[in-house]
């Protein structure tokens, strides 16, 4: 099946071939996604690497197998809320592309001075400015289950305060499985994109064995749980990402998603 690269920094993934379509999802710069069906152009069908199907625009793709094949296992991704990509190793110089925490780019190991050469979807490779922070970090998977729950919790609270967006994905707006699916994928584990189909794939436990990491789940909706009965999730009803808790007295406490409560699951201790 003939794959492509997404180009944009953030590309809309469409319920119908229709600019005014329903958002069902998001991606990233550098995701490998397959080709479905090309009978709606410019809208393709396509299938991402969590199977979620839906179509986006051919503007936003490299549709290029070959270079598909080169990106299937690139695994350094953007870890900064936002990075301008310059053409040269210098801020003067043109801004090739501007990049939000979770796009995928090709490591290089090149350095000059303060920055670090990278290179993007469509072939061409560009600057980011390294001397202040890490911009870009290798996905894996810890091997410590205590540091990885850690990570998830970290990624999740780096959304606080991200506006709501029905099937958003980036710091531009997320939703409740956007928010619980980058957790996740931004520390080197892929689970399925809305909140359904992550209790269904994930191992089911009492809520009392919630730990840091796991998500709580409720009818149409999904949390990062952080412990000590807190959770974090994106929420339609504030507009935002939050802390809400479990527990009954707290100010944080939410009684109608406790009350419609459905399940806690769990990555640990599955094969991934």
């Amino acid at each position: 099946m003939e794959r492509a690269v997404v180009l944009k920094n953030v590309s809309s993934v469409k319920l119908t071939p229709d600019f005014d379509s329903e958002l069902a999802d998001e991606l990233l710069h550098g995701m490998v996604v397959e080709i479905v069906d090309k009978g709606d152009y410019p809208w393709y069908k396509i299938r991402t690497q969590y199977g979620y199907y839906g179509y986006v625009n051919t503007i936003d793709l490299v549709i290029d197998d070959n270079q598909a094949s080169n990106w299937q296992n690139e695994n350094y991704v953007i870890v900064r809320l936002i990075v301008d990509v310059m053409a040269e190793a210098k801020y003067g110089s043109r801004v090739a592309a501007t990049l939000t925490r979770g796009c995928l780019v090709k490591y290089t190991g090149v350095f000059d001075n303060k920055w670090e050469k990278i290179g993007l979807a469509d072939g061409s490779f560009g600057w980011i400015r390294t001397g202040f922070a890490n911009c870009i970090e290798k996905l894996s998977i810890k091997a410590d289950e205590q540091k990885l729950r850690e990570r998830i919790v970290k990624t999740a609270l780096d959304y606080m305060d991200t506006q709501y967006r029905w099937g958003g994905k980036s710091h531009f707006g997320i939703d409740c499985s956007g928010l619980s699916s980058m957790a996740y994928m931004m520390n080197g584990l892929l689970i399925p994109r809305d909140g359904d189909q992550q209790q269904e794939y994930l191992k089911s436990i009492n809520r009392e064995e919630a730990k840091p990491g796991d998500l709580v789940f409720f009818p149409g909706h999904v949390a990062v749980y952080i412990g000590k009965g807190q959770y974090v999730h994106s929420t339609g009803r504030e507009g935002y990402t939050l802390i809400n808790s479990f527990n009954k007295g707290h100010e944080d406490y939410r009684e109608d998603l406790d009350n419609i409560y459905t399940g806690t699951g769990t990555i640990f201790g599955m094969e991934v």
